[in-house]
């Protein structure tokens, strides 16, 4: 992630670059549920995670010999590796405008992970089996996929930025179904509708690049994604810790309604911080 905008530059393909590694990402994830499923009918679970061992260190054979070497970001070599990262981080989140947009990467996931979390208790009190089970794990990465393909492909830029703001208030809406306890049809239908809601991401990845200094980037794009895989634990525990108490339907309505609050909160803070640097930038004449 911190060496895409040196492959394709800071303007519209990087937006899309990165729209398109999440679409891979997402369909390699409903692959990757497939395989699974046929690998685990075959051998026993152990040796399907040593399997998996094998796929990864392909993966890294593959990045060093299939990328291009490129020149490390200039850094204090007097300074040991964690030392530097943790200065670049005070760096990158000193900034108020940064620090709104990484919370308007990481807070929405941190509450939409809740049904994956919770889909096997929930496919079971459906009574709907392991067919079930993996229509709801998949549901979120095809609408993710099919929101991110239709808004890369059919909307300007200038389009992407008007309407990221109101898809994240909208993407964790649906969860709120989930109060009526629907059936699987229902379910997925509800889930598929969040994951298109992950489109917003195009135009706040427009919004990240012109806010973060060049010399930054790679700081940034890399707290970017350490943070979203972070979030993204927590959430999975945190619905865990709350289904035990009030149940799965109950702590994904829950996520809706507080996602939701906490996604229109930082909507207002986002465009608090752009009217900001508009005026700033009107002012000194940059």
């Amino acid at each position: 992630m911190a060496t895409l905008a040196d492959v394709l530059g800071d303007g519209d393909l990087f937006v899309l670059g990165r729209s398109l590694l999440r679409i891979t990402s997402q369909s390699a994830l409903l692959v990757g549920f497939g395989l699974g499923g046929l690998l685990l009918a075959s051998v026993a679970p152990r040796h399907a995670l040593l399997i998996t061992v094998g796929t990864f260190l392909s993966s890294a054979v593959l990045l060093r010999c299939g990328t291009r070497r490129r020149p490390a970001r200039a850094r204090d070599s007097g300074s040991s590796l964690v030392v530097d990262s943790l200065r670049g981080a005070r760096q990158v989140l000193a900034d108020r405008r940064v620090r709104a947009l990484l919370l308007l990467f990481w807070v929405p996931p941190l509450f939409s992970v809740a049904p994956e979390a919770l889909a096997a208790p929930y496919a079971d009190g459906l009574g709907a089996g392991s067919t079930g089970l993996g229509l709801l794990m998949c549901a979120l990465p095809v609408g993710t996929i099919a929101g991110e393909l239709y808004v890369g492909a059919r909307l300007r830029p200038a389009a992407r930025e008007r309407i990221a703001l109101p898809l994240v208030c909208f993407s964790l809406l649906p969860y709120l179904g989930y109060a009526l306890r629907p059936g699987l049809a229902v379910s997925l239908l509800l889930l598929l509708v969040s994951g298109a809601g992950v489109a917003y991401t195009l135009g706040a990845d427009q919004w990240f690049v012109r806010a973060v200094p060049e010399e930054l980037r790679g700081r940034a794009m890399t707290l970017l994604t350490a943070g979203l895989m972070t979030v993204q634990g927590v959430g999975m525990t945190l619905a865990g810790a709350a289904a035990e108490l009030v149940g799965v339907a109950a702590t994904v309505a829950g996520a809706g309604v507080l996602g939701t609050v906490s996604c229109a909160l930082l909507a207002v803070e986002v465009r608090r911080t752009e009217v900001r640097d508009g005026a700033d930038h009107h002012v000194t004449g940059r």
